[in-house]
C-alpha cells in the first residue's frame, strides 16, 4: 500500500527526531529567540511524542512532562495576548524547559533525568554569559505596569471607538488638499507610512495575526 504522506514512509527512528526537532524549532520561531513564552509548550509536546514512541517514560519524567504541559499552556496564552509573565515562569522556561533541556531528557536514559536538567541548566547559563549583553530569551513586557500601559494604548488606538460623527457635509470637506501639503514622495508631510508587515516592534512570525483573532 502506498503511504499517503512522505513522512509516513520514513523509518520511525528518522521521523521521530524530525518531528521533535520541528516542534522545538517552531517554538523558537514564534518569538525568534532561543527561549520564549511558547517554547515550554512545544518542548513538552516534543517530549510527549517521545513518550508515545517509547511506550511510556519513568514516573519523574512523566511528572516533568505533565507540569510542562500546564506551564506551557499558560505561556501560550501569555504569548497570544502578549501578557507579562512572572520570574517563576522565566526561570522555569530558561533553565528547566529550554530546548536543550528537552533534547537531553529525550536523548539520555530516564534514570539520569536529573543529570540532564543540571547539564542543560549549566549550558544555558554559559550561553547567557557568552552572548551577553545579547539575551537569548524574550518573555514580553518586563513589568506588569508596562503590560497594562500597552493594553490601554491599544484600546485607545482601536478603530471605531470614537462616538464623534462628522457634522460638516459641505463639499469643502471633500476638497483636495493643497499641493504643498504633500512631500516630494507623494505622501502627506509629517505622516510616516506604516510598514505592510505591521508595527515596527512586532516580533516573531505569528503575534500580530494571533492578536487579530
Amino acid at each position: 500500500m502506498y503511504p499517503g504522506l512522505i513522512f509516513e514512509s520514513l523509518p520511525w527512528w528518522i521521523a521521530a527526531p524530525l518531528l521533535q526537532i520541528g516542534l522545538l524549532v517552531f517554538g523558537m520561531a514564534l518569538d525568534e529567540t532561543y527561549v520564549n513564552r511558547a517554547t515550554v509548550l512545544t518542548g513538552a509536546l516534543a517530549l510527549y511524542t517521545h513518550s508515545l514512541i517509547a511506550g511510556g517514560v519513568w514516573m519523574p519524567v512523566g511528572l516533568y512532562l505533565d507540569i510542562g504541559l500546564v506551564i506551557g499552556a499558560y505561556g501560550l496564552y501569555a504569548y497570544v495576548v502578549d501578557a507579562y509573565v512572572g520570574n517563576w515562569f522565566r526561570v522555569a522556561a530558561y533553565f528547566v524547559y529550554s530546548p536543550l533541556a528537552i533534547m537531553l531528557v529525550i536523548l539520555l536514559p530516564d534514570i539520569i533525568f536529573p543529570v540532564a536538567l543540571v547539564v542543560a541548566g549549566f549550558g544555558n547559563l554559559q550561553l547567557m554569559n557568552y552572548l551577553e549583553p545579547v539575551e537569548p530569551y524574550y518573555f514580553g513586557p518586563e513589568t506588569v505596569e508596562a503590560y497594562e500601559s500597552a493594553v490601554v494604548e491599544t484600546g485607545q488606538a482601536e478603530p471605531g471607538d470614537s462616538s464623534e460623527e462628522p457634522t460638516d457635509t459641505d463639499e469643502s470637506s471633500f476638497a483636495e488638499p493643497a499641493p504643498d501639503e504633500y512631500d516630494s514622495s507623494g505622501d502627506r508631510s509629517g505622516v510616516e507610512p506604516t510598514p505592510a508587515g505591521g508595527g515596527r516592534d512586532e516580533r516573531g512570525i505569528l503575534p500580530e495575526f494571533m492578536r487579530r483573532l
